[in-house]
């Protein structure tokens, strides 16, 4: 107990002993040490949240809550209860369980539905989960595009009918919640709706229809119209082939006359009709034997008068029919889609712009068009850029004109001035952030310093001659140095010029003792 008491005089003595400013400086430190400990300490015993689930539907947040509360889970709700946040440890683990329990369930009904038999079920029931357990497929597959944030589908599957004439089709509608607003193109809209006419015996295309979660229809009739469908294939495919020819000889030219010097465009026609044809065709200069049938007859006369003789008269005929036939070519055609009909390729030139004298002498910017030879020679290089074709009847028109550059120089000149006023607010940000880290510097420079000096003044030797506040006036005037020793104390820093007394006092004491003396006679002389 005497050492405790000890120990804690000690300190308090070594509190007193310390300077005020010695104090603060303490007093800050063990303020920002145990600051720090506690901030540490509950940084350390905090709790890390993460999303457990979102976006959930009521009933399925319900029960979710309701699982962690009897399992003795720490959880927080957020986004009006459809944003469950647990602790980051034992996420994954939740989710396990969760999935084990058959949660979150959402309403997403799939052919798992088969999995729990019912003897009991009618031919109507089973219809329905079958109906219920499609749908719910489907609405898996549709929310895995990255574009679809939810989705709800609903088919309907008429009866069979007996007749033909009583049958009904089936129909299905699609609704999406986009993740963002347009985030489906036309592509993706067929791809969903294929999918789900793939997926339904005896659903066609047009008989499907999407709609977005605020009501906007996103599947077009024009599509679901077969010639309406071909006829924007046909105009894409005709801005495709014209785009690819322009750029094909608007690089060339890039490349020959430079940027900006030329302006090229092409008109394609392009036939998109499919015809089947088939024809025979007969060559009456050439026929050939198709058959050929001969007969021959042979007869014999013998002489009753001469009965003995053994010679006998024969008569013999030969007949031959040959039929031809005309050589024929059957000839079966099926024209492809596609074809380049014909090209009308539009080329326009800019001058060159030398520099020459004017009136007055000065020097100038002046049009001046391009010869006709070189004309020829950019029109050969466009015709064998873009395949040109006589034969098609193509026709090419290159013409030399002065273009306008008014907008393009007063749009040069902007571009200019915002990159050098870019450029010089670049430079000024750096340089007024070196500034000021300068003076940041400075300034704890300064600080530091003078924190320093308070904490730990200095040590100055002091003369007693200089320091004694007590000489006599006959020591003054006498100008004998003292025999004593200085000495030295230790006192806090003074202003600059009492310093700087002190150390002249020190180093010359006889030409300060003159000083003194000279004015306390001149004091005396005035009283």
């Amino acid at each position: 107990m005497e050492s405790f008491k000890e120990y804690f005089q000690r300190f308090f003595d070594y509190l007193k002993s310390l300077s005020p400013g010695q104090i603060t400086f303490l007093g800050i430190f063990g303020a920002g040490a145990i600051a720090g400990i506690a901030v540490i300490f509950f940084w350390a015993n905090s709790i890390s949240y993460s999303v457990l689930y979102s976006d959930l539907e009521s009933a399925d947040a319900g029960e979710i809550a309701n699982y962690l509360n009897e399992n003795g889970v720490d959880f927080k709700l957020e986004s009006g209860g459809g944003t469950i946040l647990v602790s980051s440890d034992d996420v994954y683990r939740l989710r396990i369980e969760l999935a084990s329990q058959g949660l979150p369930e959402s309403g997403h009904v799939g052919y798992s539905i088969f999995d729990q038999s019912n003897l009991g079920m009618t031919e109507f029931l089973q219809n329905l989960n079958f109906r219920r357990a499609l749908e719910g497929e489907l609405m898996n597959t549709i929310m895995q595009l990255k574009d679809v944030h939810a989705a709800r589908v609903h088919i309907v599957m008429p009866k069979e009918r007996l007749f033909k004439q009583d049958k009904q089709e089936a129909t299905a509608s699609v609704v999406l919640k986009l993740k963002r607003q347009g985030g489906l193109t036309k592509s993706q809209l067929a791809g969903i709706t294929h999918l789900v006419a793939s997926s339904v015996e005896g659903l066609k295309p047009e008989n499907i229809s999407i709609i977005d979660y605020d009501g906007n229809l996103l599947s077009s009739t024009l599509q679901n119209d077969p010639l309406a469908g071909l006829t924007a294939s046909q105009l894409e495919v005709r801005k495709n082939v014209e785009q690819y020819l322009e750029d094909k000889a608007q690089t060339l030219l890039d490349g020959v006359i430079g940027s900006g010097k030329s302006i090229v465009r092409v008109s394609a026609d392009i036939n998109f009709q499919q015809a089947e044809r088939t024809s025979e065709i007969y060559d009456p200069n050439s026929p050939v034997v198709r058959s050929e049938e001969k007969t021959s007859e042979a007869q014999s006369a013998q002489d009753k008068q001469e009965e003995t003789a053994e010679t006998k008269d024969e008569k013999s005929s030969e007949t031959t029919i040959t039929n031809y036939e005309i050589n024929k070519t059957v000839e079966h055609i099926i024209n492809s889609v596609g074809n380049i009909d014909r090209l009308s390729v539009a080329v326009m030139l800019d001058g060159v712009n030398e520099m020459a004298p004017n009136a007055d002498g000065v020097m100038e910017k002046v049009y001046v068009p391009r010869p006709q030879d070189e004309i020829d020679r950019i029109s050969a290089i466009v015709k064998s850029a873009v395949g040109f074709d006589s034969q098609r009847n193509d026709a090419i028109e290159v013409v030399n004109l002065s273009f306008d550059r008014t907008e393009v120089d007063v749009e040069r000149d902007k571009l200019d001035q915002m990159v050098q006023r870019e450029f010089y607010l670049e430079i000024g940000k750096k340089v007024g952030l070196v500034l000021l880290l300068l003076l940041g510097f400075l300034y704890a420079r300064k600080k530091i310093k003078k924190l320093f000096n308070r904490l730990f003044p200095p040590v100055e030797p002091v003369g007693e001659a200089a320091g004694a506040e007590g000489e006599t006036a006959a020591d003054a005037e006498s100008g004998e140095e003292s025999e004593e020793e200085p000495v030295v104390i230790t006192r806090a820093r003074k202003p600059r010029l009492v310093d700087h007394m002190q150390k002249e006092a020190f180093n010359r004491p006889e030409e300060i003792a003159r000083v003194i003396k000279t004015l306390m006679s001149a004091e005396g002389k005035e009283k």
